[in-house]
């Protein structure tokens, strides 16, 4: 089986760190351009917006890495994207049997290799491997964003709310689009989630969130649909003045006297 590993890893590796030199130094051969429309298209925007010449430059690094014997789970995880790509142009839309074959044989060695490097991974694989504390049990993703039948000290609210408001700032003033306006919208759960558990441990119900949360949710309707421009900034400023409440609250309130553990339930 080891043999089996050394000449798969090399046989890929080879072809990568190959694809990657032929593209950049060589130019043997030319990149494909494809003979169906869809596959024209594509193809013509990779090479046009230099997408592809990133893709390659990934297969150069990871295909010398994967041949060495460096890095060679990371090398191959993050080549993976690259293999399915390809077989998605070569199989869906280009549909030509050779170079279908090729895509397929490369994913299939991608993903074998990923398999037999497998206890590499375990890791990333656990379902609680997010940590923002000092590891201790209620200091999950899970327990500060997904799971409102807890509670959460003010400590950890903290650490919770840090990246939080990091990641909708990001959101909110740089991608000034539809997508940022999707992802605050989703965003919507693990905030109020975490306040939620932050007013158990204060002694509070967690449907008290029904204000903000009604008052956010308004204001990014309005923002995303674009009507009422004159109701908009009301809106606006009441789900920032409401919600800036909540986050002073969780931040002064102090817990109860018993029972101030993270993961201890709590009914909503």
């Amino acid at each position: 089986m080891k043999n089996l590993i050394l000449v798969g890893r090399l046989v890929f590796g080879a072809w990568m760190l190959a694809s990657g030199v032929n593209h950049f130094f060589v130019g043997l051969y030319p990149p494909p351009t494809g003979h169906e429309p869809l596959a024209i298209q594509l193809m013509a925007a990779l090479i046009h917006s230099r997408l592809l010449d990133v893709a390659m430059a990934i297969q150069l690094v990871t295909g010398a890495l994967i041949l060495a014997g460096v890095f060679v789970p990371v090398a191959l995880s993050v080549v993976m994207p690259i293999s399915v790509c390809a077989v998605y142009w070569a199989v869906i839309l280009e549909r030509q049997p050779l170079g279908a074959l090729l895509a397929l044989a490369a994913l299939a060695l991608n993903g074998l290799l990923m398999l037999a490097y497998l206890d590499y991974y375990k890791g990333a694989l656990e379902r609680r491997a997010l940590t923002l504390g000092e590891g201790g049990e209620g200091e999950s993703y899970e327990a500060f964003f997904a799971n409102p039948n807890g509670r959460t000290s003010r400590g950890g609210f903290v650490r919770a709310l840090v990246p939080l408001l990091a990641v909708a700032a990001l959101y909110y003033f740089l991608v000034r689009n539809r997508n940022g306006d999707w992802v605050l919208v989703t965003m919507l759960f693990p905030a109020l989630v975490l306040h939620a558990r932050r007013l158990h441990d204060m002694g509070q119900t967690g449907w008290l969130l029904l204000i903000a949360g009604a008052l956010l949710a308004t204001a990014i309707w309005l923002h995303m649909a674009g009507h009422s421009p004159g109701l908009q900034p009301a809106a606006n400023w009441a789900a920032l003045l409401v919600s800036a409440a909540f986050i002073v609250w969780g931040l002064l309130g102090r817990g109860q006297a018993q029972g101030n553990r993270f993961g201890e339930p709590a009914a909503v």
